[in-house]
């Protein structure tokens, strides 16, 4: 249960918690988020598996990725994991921008993962403004992402200070926990207050995975998979319509691809489906539980409720 830090000789460093015994499963969490967001999910799947709650590179404790944020370095920093490890194949469950990195890992070495679980993530483009996440700083991220193009990491390094004021700690941690869970329309669990209680601090590297996320096409990304997925996304029904119709247009185009390897579940909740229910994790464990050597494709099946 404790955290370690691998440290070995010409290798990146990860922070990483290890929860239960037996298969592996990789836990990849949403920007703003250390691995302990994972956490509820790791308890469920003990001691069947053990969950690595992986911190992202430089979003976190994690060692950052200081050059320009492809789909092949964000593999290539998930795979040195693995081979740290010494986890030849192993099943990886990510939420939002770990999402990216799981279906980077998913495409430039599709061998390394038996299953991959996206936590609503892949299916609908990062938002050019994302006025949700930052507010209306985030009007300035067209204008952020040309100095990220020309300067790289030492623009992102003068962007840290800024973005660094989310994490802060704040006078009343209870009443930030309250109002994240009534925004984001979840329960506030044990859960919730562990992961929003340790906020990663953001830092040069972090930046730089940021604006990485920001300049890539995930459902192109989705529409290059060969390997068995699970999409478990939230509708935003009876709560966002604007996401609502997005996440359903959304949806329905990469329904369009009949040959993808992808099952949609979609779960009538918004962007935090694991925290949305037990119904979720458990289903999510069930998942994990079967053989991965399914020949079945673009099967849909309704997780509960309906889109």
């Amino acid at each position: 249960m404790e955290h370690f830090q691998n440290d070995r000789n010409d290798s990146k460093v990860f922070h990483v918690k290890k929860v239960g015994d037996g298969k592996p499963v990789v836990f990849l969490p949403a920007a703003g988020f250390s691995g302990l967001e994972g956490m509820n999910i790791a308890e469920r799947l003990r001691p069947a598996f053990q969950t690595h709650l992986v911190d992202l590179p430089g979003y976190g404790q994690s060692e950052g990725i200081n050059k320009k944020c492809t789909t092949q370095r964000l593999a290539d920093w998930l795979k040195e994991y693995l081979d740290q490890e010494k986890i030849d194949c192993a099943d990886i469950v990510a939420h939002s921008l770990g999402g990216a990195i799981a279906l980077s890992l998913s495409v430039h070495y599709p061998e390394r993962v038996k299953q991959l679980i996206l936590l609503d993530s892949g299916h609908k483009p990062y938002p050019r403004i994302p006025f949700q996440e930052f507010g209306p700083f985030a009007l300035l991220f067209p204008l952020l992402n040309v100095g990220y193009h020309l300067f790289g990491i030492s623009f992102m390094a003068r962007l840290a200070g800024l973005f660094s004021g989310n994490s802060a700690e704040s006078e009343n941690k209870e009443e930030e926990i309250e109002r994240f869970c009534h925004t984001v329309g979840i329960d506030n669990s044990v859960y919730v207050q562990e992961a929003l209680r340790h906020p990663p601090k953001m830092t040069a590297s972090g930046m730089n995975l940021l604006f990485g996320y920001y300049n890539m096409n995930l459902p192109e990304l989705v529409k290059k998979l060969e390997l068995p997925t699970y999409l478990i996304y939230g509708t935003f029904a009876d709560r966002d319509k604007k996401q609502y119709r997005l996440t359903k247009k959304s949806i329905e185009r990469l329904q369009h691809h009949k040959q993808l390897p992808v099952e949609y579940l979609p779960v009538n909740s918004g962007h935090y489906v694991h925290w949305s229910s037990e119904e979720v994790v458990d289903k999510l464990a069930r998942i994990l539980d079967q053989p991965s050597n399914r020949e079945d494709k673009g099967n849909q099946r309704m997780l509960y409720g309906s889109n």
